[in-house]
């Protein structure tokens, strides 16, 4: 009896310093210790050549010289309904380690809280590690167009390219329709996103696009803006961009109350722009590194002479930030979220 308790004393000795063991190496694995060696990937939820592409393979480039063990960063382009795909695949799938960034649409969170099927992620969860910098949508036509304003879009169809109904491309023409009587038609599918929607406006598919940001256009096609290849019709945010002050802000058009407070919802994301996050599992520590790191390559000399030779617009923001603008858009009230669910036909 007396052996027998002395064995099981001892089992239990030897059961908990190896516990001890173990947690005390868990926590001594510091953050250099965890991405030595590893591969950070951003998931790129749109095809090469827009700006979510850019803006990341940018990013990429200095972010890992202020990550503890300088990992290896790379980018993946995952295309799919508007960058839902990526989104789920960043939230779901992917490890919930640190090493899998999300770079996707910055209507995801709105898309979600309005009760979009699709998606897997919950909003109000989502870890921000920090945006590049948000602004305005625009929606515009070829120069070769009829349609040359806002007002013309009311007596004339308008035929838009877009990437899917979950995409700016779509929502924005969409809502216009709703608010303002317009007649733009859009044609989905487009999977490469600003590239493959952009060749099909040149080739004359297509009269124009809804959606995209000025920050994109600035950096992607400069060209069209100096050779004044497109027409604006108007620009959807909180105040008009100070390059575009004769482009109408879309909530200056409208004129209820309940519309203004339609259209602040669906504008908010464009404080988001190019922001980025993890998974809500991934540990605080690790968060608080990136977050660090994504600040620091914020003013790096040669990151940001890197985006001015671009023509990459940068206005940062912190994940703290960020948290903040969607956890704003997610105390909308119900009334309100349901009539722009609605009127962006996301609900029967």
């Amino acid at each position: 009896m007396l052996r027998a308790s002395r064995r099981a004393l001892a089992s239990f000795c030897v059961c908990a310093v190896a516990m001890a063991l173990a947690g005390a190496s868990a926590r001594a694995q510091t953050a250099e210790d965890f991405y030595k060696g590893k591969t950070i990937t951003f998931i790129a939820g749109f095809g090469p050549g827009g700006g979510y592409d850019l803006y990341a393979r940018v990013l990429a480039r200095y972010i890992g010289n202020y990550i503890p063990g300088k990992p290896n960063v790379l980018v993946q382009n995952m295309e799919g309904a508007g960058s839902v795909r990526a989104a789920n695949y960043v939230y779901v799938t992917a490890p919930k380690d640190g090493t899998t960034i999300a770079a996707v649409n910055q209507n995801m969170p709105m898309y979600q809280l309005l009760g979009g099927k699709a998606a897997q992620f919950d909003a109000g969860k989502l870890a921000w590690i920090g945006s590049m910098g948000g602004s305005n949508g625009l929606l515009y036509t070829w120069n070769t167009s009829k349609t040359k304003t806002i007002d013309d879009a009311k007596k004339y169809v308008v035929i838009l390219g877009g990437t899917g109904t979950n995409s700016d491309s779509h929502i924005f023409p969409t809502l216009i329709n709703k608010l303002l009587g317009t007649k733009f038609k859009v044609i989905n599918g487009y999977s490469g996103g600003s590239k493959e929607v952009h060749l099909a406006l040149e080739r004359g598919e297509v009269e124009g696009r809804g959606g995209n940001a000025w920050a994109s256009l600035k950096s992607s096609n400069k060209e069209w803006l100096d050779q004044k290849k497109l027409n604006f019709l108007v620009q959807i945010g909180l105040q008009r961009e100070p390059e575009l002050p004769d482009v109408p802000l879309l909530l200056d058009l409208v004129k209820s109350d309940t519309d203004k407070q339609i259209v602040t919802l669906v504008s908010l994301p464009t404080f988001l722009g190019y922001a980025h996050w993890v998974s809500p599992e991934v540990p605080a520590d690790r968060l608080a590194v990136l977050r660090t790191a994504y600040t620091k390559t914020m003013q790096d000399p040669a990151f940001l002479a890197e985006t001015k030779k671009l023509d990459m617009m940068l206005r940062p923001q912190t994940g703290e930030q960020l948290t903040a603008i969607v956890q704003r858009v997610a105390n909308t009230p119900r009334d309100i979220i349901d009539k722009s669910a609605k009127a962006l036909e996301w609900t029967e």
